[in-house]
This record gives C-alpha cells, sequence and structure tokens, in this order.
C-alpha cells in the first residue's frame, strides 16, 4: 500500500503549495490533517494543493480538505486544487462538491486565481446571525436553525455537529424552517460531517427546507448526498429501525 508524502513550496504572494504523493485514505487523513493545522497556525491561508502525483483520494480525504476549508475561508484565505488525476475528479463529482472547489488545471492556474479573488468584507451585517437549538427526540437529535449560515456563521454550526458526535449522537435532523439562508461554504460544513456520521451508525438529515435552502441543495447536487423530508417528524421517524 502506497503512503502518502506531503512537502510545501512558499511562492510570492503569500501562496504556499502543498504537493501531495502517494494514497490519501483513511490510513493517512491524519498527516494532511495535521499538515493542514501546521499551516494554518503558521498564517499560510493561500494554498494550492497540487495533486500531480495523488495516486488515489477517499471521501474521508475530502472530508478533511473540506474541514479546513472552510476554517480558512472564514478567514480570508482558500484552498485551490491544481493538475487533478481523473481518480480524484471522479471522487470529487460522486460526492457533488465541484461547486465548492476551486479546482484549476495546472499549478499557475491556480496560484494566478488567488490575485483575482476579491477580498472578504468584513464582519456580518446585523439580523444576519444563526441561532442553533438542540432538542433531543429519543436517539435522534434535532438542530433548530434560525437565521443565516454563510461564511460568519459557520463555525457555529461546525461546533455544533462536531460537539453531537463526540457525545455520540450521530442521528441528526436538521430542522431549516426558520433558516432563511445558507451559502455553499455552509453546506459544506455538513459535507464534512455526514460521513463522519454514518460511519457511527447515523446520518445528517434535513427537513422544512425553504425554497432559497432547496435551491442551493439543488444547485450543488446535494439532494443525492442528503435526505431531505418535508416535516421534522418525519425526519426524525425515518430512523426507525437503522
Amino acid at each position: 500500500m502506497k503512503e502518502l508524502r506531503l512537502a510545501t513550496r512558499d511562492l510570492d504572494g503569500g501562496v504556499t503549495v502543498l504537493d501531495l504523493d502517494g494514497a490519501l485514505d483513511r490510513r493517512t487523513v491524519a498527516d494532511l490533517d495535521r499538515m493542514l493545522v501546521g499551516l494554518a497556525d503558521r498564517g499560510k491561508l493561500r494554498i494550492v494543493v497540487n495533486c500531480e502525483k495523488l495516486g488515489s483520494i477517499s471521501s474521508e480525504g475530502m472530508g478533511v480538505f473540506l474541514s479546513h476549508l472552510i476554517k480558512i475561508r472564514k478567514t480570508g484565505g482558500d484552498i485551490k486544487f491544481c493538475n487533478m488525476r481523473d481518480e480524484a475528479r471522479t471522487v470529487v463529482s460522486y460526492l457533488n462538491i465541484t461547486k465548492l472547489l476551486a479546482i484549476k488545471d495546472t499549478e499557475r492556474d491556480a496560484v494566478a486565481d488567488f490575485k483575482k479573488a476579491a477580498p472578504a468584507k468584513e464582519g456580518a451585517k446585523e439580523g444576519e446571525k444563526l441561532s442553533i437549538t438542540i432538542e433531543e427526540r429519543g436517539p435522534v437529535s434535532v438542530l433548530v436553525l434560525a437565521g443565516f449560515i454563510d461564511r460568519h456563521t459557520i463555525e457555529l454550526v461546525d461546533k455544533t455537529l462536531k460537539g453531537l458526535l463526540e457525545k455520540n449522537r450521530p442521528r441528526i435532523v436538521v430542522d431549516c424552517a426558520e433558516l432563511t439562508y445558507i451559502s455553499s461554504n455552509g453546506m459544506g460544513v455538513f459535507i464534512s460531517y455526514v460521513n463522519k456520521a454514518r460511519n457511527m451508525g447515523g446520518d445528517i438529515r434535513f427537513c422544512s427546507m425553504r425554497d432559497i435552502a432547496k435551491t442551493v441543495i439543488t444547485m450543488l447536487g446535494l439532494h443525492r448526498l442528503f435526505e431531505v423530508f418535508e416535516h421534522r417528524d418525519a425526519a426524525v421517524e425515518s430512523y426507525k429501525g437503522k
């Protein structure tokens, strides 16, 4: 079995290239996670992942990237991919996350894309906040969302989902009746946790979605990844017998 080798190169403009060589799967995701944590701790938030020598990547591997991508974008950085082989593109396509990622043909294109990126606006507007209430329905945890999920509020979603899994509560229903907006980055948080929940015998399922949230899920192709129910009771009941 081929191991994963990681190396970094610092380029002009504050861009760091992360070269991957080998297989990125459940045996090696911890190495990637440590590397990305280290880069963030050193303030290296403009990252290009060169996949030219990446032999294979699993859904767990993409989950690590998504988890860090959300946090890095929140602080004004980004992770862009280049030289992605067909196998890796197939995994990205299967997970329906192509619209969440910046994938370029060459390293030069990925580096140049940072120069074109507009600076992020600072601060969240009043009224664009998010509240999350957790209601326990037997073995099912219902997250009742109210407000906005965007780059300003995704950290709260991330913290809440992480907390539930740490408490061994992987059966999750997300009630979106009072959710007025969700961005593609917001959906990325749920994508980064759904495989973890399923590996623990649970899932993340949605209910009571407004049109705007349904549009985001449909646009990103995520209706094939997540189950969506009209009402909370139906979503909770769907876990019976699981």
